[in-house]
């Protein structure tokens, strides 16, 4: 196998930029040069040979990892057609991973999992993240059951204690620590990672994106503006007391 450093060093590639959400001009900041060839018998053989590339866009400076595979095979007379690939992936679909300051750090490592999987297109995955979302919610509010609704066997409208996700959900409403609406959002997630785990159904982009928004504005509402509305209250107490 042979070598060669920085050999594309300096390119220009319109690549799609994950911040800018449009394709940009990418430059390459280094690159390696790999290629060999392998022999099978005295005529047959098959060549090979993989860049790969550090880039920079050169909208918005992120930083992006390309690969581009050609080989033998994939050469129609003189003209190659090589594979390129993008690291990390994307589509113009993505969703960029929000900046929480005030989340517990098992919830937040567990958001940017579920974005990432998003992202990547993993979406049976993505759809679990959901779910284990709204269940560290519980978790950490230390939500235990919660008083739900059921028909029973003669098609009469009871109420009962719940432990189950269900249950748990009503009892962040019953707290106070969510809204009904928000509530009642929440239980339609909890069915779509139900669905997608036990049922190993295929949940839609579309379906998963409204999910993650209203997961956003959640967490926002539990963890982050209750934070900054106390600093905010702290700091003009503070004011105050300086005035006097």
């Amino acid at each position: 196998m042979e070598i060669i450093e920085n050999k594309t060093k300096g390119n220009i590639y319109k690549v799609l930029c994950q911040q800018c959400k449009h394709d940009t001009n990418h430059v390459v900041l280094s690159s390696i040069k790999a290629s060999g060839a392998e022999y099978f018998d005295d005529e047959a053989y098959f060549q090979w040979e993989t860049y790969y590339e550090i880039i920079q866009c050169q909208g918005c400076d992120e930083i992006s990892f390309r690969q581009c595979d050609t080989d033998s095979e994939s050469c129609d007379g003189e003209e190659y057609y090589p594979t390129i690939t993008i690291y990390p992936r994307r589509t113009k679909e993505t969703i960029n991973i929000k900046s929480y300051h005030n989340l517990p750090q098992n919830i937040n490592r567990l958001y940017q999992e579920t974005i990432n999987s998003y992202n990547n297109d993993i979406m049976t995955l993505c759809a679990a993240g959901v779910r284990a979302l709204v269940e560290g919610i519980c978790l950490n509010k230390k939500i235990k059951d919660g008083e739900i609704s059921y028909t029973d066997k003669n098609g009469m409208l009871k109420t009962k204690r719940s432990k189950d996700l269900q249950g748990k959900i009503h009892g962040l409403y019953e707290r106070g620590i969510l809204t009904k609406d928000n509530a009642e959002s929440l239980n339609e997630h909890r069915y779509l990672g139900n669905e997608a785990i036990h049922e190993l159904s295929l949940p839609s982009k579309e379906e998963l994106s409204l999910a993650i928004s209203i997961i956003e504005h959640i967490l926002d509402s539990i963890y982050e503006i209750p934070r900054k509305t106390h600093e905010l209250q702290m700091a003009r107490k503070e004011k105050n007391h300086r005035a006097h």
